[in-house]
């Protein structure tokens, strides 16, 4: 990659390029974020836009684009926005582009629905769901149950995946019933899947149904080389977005496709 001058000849995907160098040459973002903004723009509008020259853009090239992708999903046409605009700012700044196409461009709005919260039966039906995608029939090896204690935990912390993945069993106390929440899992190209210390940890008293989880999985044979409480096969940190990913295979066959993995956090219940 390189870090040169933006000029009337870049193209689109040489901007894409320029950009994301400049970026993790100033160290300002996390890895992860860059990666975001990278697979954001490498997969939705490079594929349109590549060849096309940064000065000749418009903002009807915009609106092809974000049409295109509205008609698929709310969400990348939202991200595809964002991060499409604050990247074309550069070409502003550097008087390539007189303005920003971006900025008239169509504007992205999520169809408004009421707020709704997990209550019991719904909690029970998501249970459900894991255990008989559990024992489906499928190629590889044998689903695990980490996805099922997984969310349970993550119904009596109130914590986000990546910090219930960041579990290590020196952070739980069994006799006192709760955790310590103090790390989070991060996934960057040059690091791959690691740990992440917590600024801040709280500690969480945990229900009984939390606990019974834990005490089980102890039982059953918590050891690993990172002392982690849910670890791959291999022995690692599970990956946020494969946890995710099952989730999402899981709520599409069960009908339950409204409830998200942050849903699982404020249970109404």
């Amino acid at each position: 990659m390189t870090t040169s001058a933006v000029t009337p000849h870049t193209t689109f995907a040489g901007l894409v390029d320029i950009w994301l160098a400049r970026l993790r040459s100033e160290s300002r973002l996390e890895g992860t974020t860059i990666n975001e903004y990278e697979r954001v723009l490498r997969k939705l509008v490079v594929p349109s836009l590549g060849g096309v020259r940064v000065a000749e853009l418009t903002t009807d090239d915009i609106n092809d684009v974000l049409a295109r992708l509205g008609a698929r999903s709310i969400n990348r046409q939202r991200k595809a926005k964002v991060v499409t605009g604050a990247m074309l700012d550069v070409a502003v700044a550097e008087g390539v582009l007189a303005s920003n196409p971006v900025r008239g461009s169509l504007s992205v709005s999520r169809r408004k629905t009421p707020p709704r919260r997990l209550t019991l039966a719904d909690v029970e039906a998501a249970r459900i769901a894991v255990r008989a995608w559990m024992t489906e029939d499928r190629p590889g090896p044998k689903a695990s149950g980490d996805l099922a204690d997984i969310i349970d935990l993550m119904l009596g912390t109130g914590a986000r995946i990546g910090e219930v993945l960041a579990l290590r069993w020196r952070d739980v106390d069994l006799a006192a019933a709760s955790v310590v929440i103090n790390g989070t899992i991060k996934t960057e190209t040059a690091k791959g899947t690691y740990r992440k210390t917590l600024e801040t940890s709280r500690i969480v008293v945990l229900p009984a149904f939390a606990v019974a989880v834990l005490r089980t999985r102890l039982q059953s044979g918590g050891g690993n080389v990172i002392g982690a409480v849910f670890a791959t096969r291999n022995g690692t940190w599970h990956q946020v977005n494969n946890v995710e990913r099952r989730w999402r295979k899981v709520r599409a066959e069960a009908g339950l496709d409204w409830i998200t993995p942050n849903d699982f956090r404020s249970p109404a219940c």
